[in-house]
């Protein structure tokens, strides 16, 4: 048997050039786990998409309506008061409003002390944050409405007193206008249960309810219509099903979770305004290399992601009123809704494991604070160009016909106090809120200027006139408001939107 001559120009394979191979292949092999990965997700980014572009959920008016107060029910000669954005809740801990004797000393020393309107523009109560034994988190009924509200009356009974003792008088009138956070109000069981508590029988009109207010100069309303992720299909009534908007479900999903947390700044999370600015601010907060921090944003990032992944729901209560009791979606619906609330659960199971998870971590690289930096400025731009979104959006309804005769925009929603020029003696004011504001959550900064609100009086010319004040006390009177913002970062756009 012939040998076969060695090769003298082959070289024997070196373990070095085996492993370089071996590399090689698992370079490749996970770039191409990779590539497959990128267009997996951005197949699915795209059926999303198709789903919720071409996603229609056939909503119907019912009865439970609220409508406009126009021109003729509005009384120009009596002084009007606003306040905006109070969020009277349950008084446990997701309750943002803990100003109670503040208030009534307002409604008793200067509201009431002369013939009056006191107008409550919007998220007077915090119906999205109660929390009941006897009522589900998703049900949408009157039922659920006057229980919600009577907690709220029962947390907040000084408030309550005081608004009674103020419609009692005579001139004085309570007008409540719809928020997105009170949106329950339309439900006729929530306006009575209001109405006998101020003391006042059916129809009076000493207590009446709006979605907007418009009239002699005046334009008032909420301003969650100029926010997308607060923006309802039919603000104008209950719908059905009914209508949950994305700020409601991040609030009732994620928001109602995270305010249980033990971490210090979990009351205050509610208080983010726009929602879509919720995961820069968790990202954003100092000591992420605590690991309670490290568990709370945790929790709420992932609960964010959780909730923008999905199309906005749409409810029918499993315990309908009569007139939703007639709808044939009532046979489809409630299988439905135990399947979504199953999915909310498991959601929130997996937000809480995830957190866990984060807080048993070590201690995280310098890599951190880069990021917590790089979201810090993400969120300032965001909140600064939502408010700037809500006044163009404000400038360019002021220049439609119905509304050129009108010489003050009022709302509130965005829970930061505004008074911008419009031009030619018009001006766009949001009243603020009366709840916790924190303006920068390094620093932990809040506004001086705690308890602002609008008064609206008619000058001889016949003519609104509207200065934006703060309550400070009965021992002293009310003191003009001034812009806290730092003059370099005020825009200077804002003197050309009403041009």
């Amino acid at each position: 048997m012939r040998m076969r001559p060695d090769n003298p120009t082959r070289r024997p394979v070196r373990p070095i050039d085996s492993a370089a191979r071996f590399a090689r292949r698992i370079a490749i092999w996970l770039l191409t786990l990779l590539i497959r990965l990128t267009i997996a997700i951005t197949l699915l980014l795209t059926l999303r998409w198709i789903v919720l572009r071409f996603r229609r959920v056939r909503i119907r008016p019912t009865p439970y309506a609220t409508p406009p107060i126009g021109p003729d029910e509005i009384d120009t000669q009596r002084r009007r008061i606003v306040l905006s954005d109070l969020h009277l809740g349950g008084g446990d801990r997701r309750d943002d409003f803990c100003d109670d004797e503040a208030l009534i000393a307002f409604l008793d020393h200067y509201v009431g002390r002369e013939p009056t309107e006191l107008i409550l523009a919007g998220d007077t109560f915090e119906f999205l944050q109660i929390s009941l034994p006897d009522v589900a988190d998703d049900e949408w009924s009157q039922r659920a409405a006057a229980r919600r509200l009577q907690a709220i009356m029962a947390a907040h009974a000084g408030v309550f007193a005081a608004l009674r003792r103020f419609v009692q008088h005579t001139g004085n009138q309570l007008t409540v206008l719809i928020g997105n956070h009170d949106f329950e109000l339309h439900y006729p069981a929530a306006k009575e249960a209001l109405r006998e508590t101020l003391g006042l029988p059916p129809d009076d009109p000493r207590l009446r309810f709006g979605i907007s207010y418009h009239g002699g100069g005046v334009y008032i309303v909420h301003g969650n219509q100029f926010d997308r992720w607060n923006r309802f299909v039919n603000f104008a009534s209950i719908s059905e099903p009914f209508e949950v908007v994305r700020g409601t479900q991040l609030v009732k999903e994620v928001i109602n979770e995270l305010e249980e947390d033990p971490f210090p700044l979990a009351p205050l999370v509610d208080n983010i305004k726009p929602s879509s600015a919720f995961f820069w601010y968790l990202i954003s907060l100092q000591r992420l290399r605590d690991p309670a921090a490290r568990r709370f944003v945790t929790r709420g990032v992932i609960g964010f992601l959780q909730v923008t992944a999905w199309a906005p729901p749409h409810h029918l209560s499993s315990e309908p009123d009569e007139w939703l009791q007639r709808s044939p979606l009532i046979v489809l619906w409630p299988p439905i809704a135990a399947l979504r609330r199953r999915r909310v659960a498991r959601h929130q199971a997996i937000a809480r494991q995830f957190g866990a998870a984060a807080e048993a971590v070590g201690d995280l690289p310098e890599m951190v604070d880069q990021v917590r930096d790089e979201a810090r400025r993400q969120a300032s731009r965001e909140v600064a160009a939502f408010n700037d979104e809500i006044a163009r959006d404000i400038a360019l309804l002021a220049r439609q016909p119905a509304y050129r005769d009108d010489r003050l925009f009022v709302c509130g929603h965005t829970h930061v106090a505004r008074v911008i020029d419009l031009g030619n003696g018009r001006r766009y004011i949001n009243v603020g809120t009366w709840t916790d504001v924190v303006f920068d959550v390094e620093t932990m900064r809040r506004p001086r200027q705690r308890y602002p609100f609008l008064e609206i009086t008619t000058g001889n010319d016949g003519a609104p006139h509207g200065r934006l004040l703060v309550w400070y006390g009965p021992d002293q009177p009310p003191q003009p408001w001034y812009d806290e913002e730092p003059p370099r970062q005020r825009r200077q756009s804002r003197v050309q939107w009403g041009k």
